[in-house]
């Protein structure tokens, strides 16, 4: 990263580095305010809440302890104690000759108590006594679904909801109550042996949830009534199903009478109040949302987001001027330098300024002269010892195989066999033509062919091994020009190497040498030498056109090759190996067409 900024031009580092700057102090400055804000926040919505939660938990206790002791002074009115006894001793035959008095005595109750919608007094078989019963006893087993004889303490039960109820739903709290005539003692409690009676209050949900929404605040998700297990009693899953989670209600049946704390939901965080009240164990839960605490802050991220917006354009403009006006001079000799790599630096640019940049466009002047004088040296020296070094190479192919025709013409004179000796001139005579080709270093592709072809007629009548040589050429390359003395090392390593050892007339196939000239991708000629002799050793052939090997040093053709071609072609040329023994064994050389 560090390199890439450092190749970048300067007056991009300028614009990264004072975007880099800008973005890092605001960022800062942002996530400070951010934190510091949210902290306070967050401490203002939980002491909000925490007061809440206090003062709902004292107003919902007084009211229920109120309503408690009104519910006492209720049931030891006549005729309710002469009621529940009835129910108690199973001689109870129906109510009517109760309902006057029972009504006389709970209308006051109702009216002074706007959180009770209705009273139930029932046994276990059926409603007794429902100043507005409006169907109750036809209805009780869906209304209260709970094995209500089970609770043996006064217990307060979830909200439900019927048509039945004034407005939408009521809390039923259940009071056990027997009575005994001849004491005139009222228990909140079943006696062993009797019948089941229970005293049931109907709280007006509405009247809960109204009062929880006025001491709640914007930043309140819900405020409810729960019971001693955290089950909410006044709200519904369906609007606040977080409320029913069984983190929620655990950290509420765990907890102290008041506290506060933190939960994590799914991927979300919720804050808790709770403050337990005087009756039955019931707790008032508070529940803020950790995203309703960032709503405002939001407002301030988006603020810095556009001051962000704002000091980038701003950094982006003075950047861009001041690198401009930094690199105006500077952009002159980056000219001149992208001028000379070009080569399009024909005419030279004259400073007439003694300014630091002008004194250092002269110097790269006078530099570029001395290192022009310089390469063309140094150019004309490296022609001068490639030529040499090729023409060397070319010079060290077997000199022996000079000598050992002329030895042979010589011997088919003095035989008398002159005709032979006539074609082994005449052979010789154009293949030194072609190595000799007057210090060239390039031929045709034509004749680079005719040479080879020499030279394995002149083989062919020294040793009489009759081996069959094939040119395939494709016309358009005839006239190109390749490397001379290409052709004639591979043809002798055929000779030597895949025929070498075998016995004239026993050779498992008979002897051929197939040379094919054809074009190849990328504008490149193939040029690959096959014979069907005993076959190619691939890792030593790849070892010696390998420099400074020793397979190179033990191998003297292929390695030439290697040498010579490098020195005319550079790195543009590839040469590999295929070997199929018997069948096809090739040498493949791609070379450039135009060097």
């Amino acid at each position: 990263m560090i390199k890439r900024f450092a190749n970048l031009k300067f007056h991009y580092q300028l614009l990264i580095g004072m975007i880099l700057i800008t973005s890092a102090a605001l960022f800062l400055i942002s996530q400070l305010s951010y934190s510091y804000f949210y902290e306070r926040n967050t401490d203002e919505v939980r002491k909000k809440a925490n007061s809440s939660v206090q003062m709902a938990g004292d107003s919902i206790s007084s009211q229920f302890n109120s309503l408690s002791a009104a519910t006492n002074h209720l049931l030891v009115k006549e005729p309710f104690p002469k009621m529940i006894s009835d129910i108690n001793n199973r001689n109870f035959t129906g109510y009517a000759k109760y309902f006057s008095a029972a009504t006389s005595a709970t209308d006051s109750f109702l009216q002074n108590h706007d959180l009770v919608n209705n009273v139930l007094i029932c046994g276990e078989d059926r409603i007794v006594f429902s100043p507005t019963s409006l169907g109750i006893g036809n209805h009780f087993e869906q209304l209260f679904p709970e094995n209500i004889w089970q609770f043996t303490r006064i217990t307060v039960m979830p909200t439900r909801f019927s048509n039945m109820f004034r407005k939408e739903g009521a809390i039923p709290i259940a009071y056990p109550v027997s009575s005994n005539l001849s004491s005139g003692n009222l228990s909140y409690q079943d006696i062993s042996g009797s019948r089941k009676a229970r005293f049931i209050l109907l709280i007006d949900t509405n009247q809960i949830r109204d009062y929880f929404n006025r001491m709640s605040n914007r930043y309140t998700y819900c405020m409810y009534l729960a019971d001693e297990s955290g089950q909410p009693l006044d709200i519904t899953e369906n609007e606040y199903p977080d409320a029913f989670l069984p983190q929620i209600r655990q950290w509420i049946e765990k907890g102290p009478s008041t506290q506060e704390g933190l939960v994590k939901i799914k991927n979300e965080d919720m804050f808790l109040s709770m403050n337990s009240i005087q009756f039955c164990n019931l707790k008032v839960v508070h529940l803020t949302k950790k995203a309703a605490l960032t709503g405002d802050i939001k407002e301030l991220r988006s603020f810095f987001i556009l001051v962000w917006i704002a000091c980038f354009l701003a950094a982006v403009l003075l950047s861009l001027a001041l690198s401009g006006l930094l690199t105006r001079n500077l952009k002159v000799l980056g000219a001149i330098i992208r001028s000379i790599n070009d080569k399009t630096y024909t005419k030279q640019r004259e400073f007439n300024h003694t300014d630091e940049i002008s004194l250092l466009g002269v110097q790269l002047n006078q530099m570029y002269d001395t290192i022009q004088l310089q390469l063309l040296q140094i150019k004309e020296e490296e022609q001068k010892k490639a030529m040499a070094e090729i023409q060397m190479m070319s010079e060290q192919i077997n000199p022996h195989f000079l000598y050992n025709t002329l030895e042979c013409i010589h011997f088919q004179i003095l035989n008398g066999h002159s005709e032979t000796a006539e074609g082994m001139l005449e052979s010789l005579g154009k293949y030194l033509r072609t190595t000799l080709s007057f210090g060239k270093t390039m031929i045709s592709v034509e004749k680079e062919v005719e040479h080879v072809t020499s030279y394995m007629e002149i083989m062919n009548r020294h040793s009489s091994n009759g081996i069959l040589i094939e040119t395939e050429i494709d016309p358009m390359l005839k006239d190109c020009k390749i490397m001379k003395i290409l052709l004639q090392p591979l043809a002798e390593n055929c000779i030597r190497h895949g025929f070498g050892g075998s016995i004239s007339g026993f050779e498992p196939v008979p002897p051929r040498i197939h040379i094919a000239i054809t074009s190849a991708e990328n504008n490149r000629i193939r040029i690959e030498v096959t014979d069907n002799g005993k076959g190619i050793d691939i890792e030593v052939a790849n070892a010696c056109v390998t420099e400074n090997s020793p397979e190179s040093q033990k191998h003297f053709g292929l390695s030439n090759i290697q040498k010579r071609l490098k020195a005319c072609y550079g790195e543009a040329f590839h040469i590999s190996f295929l070997s199929i023994p018997y069948l096809k064994n090739s040498v493949i050389i791609e070379l450039p067409k135009d060097i």
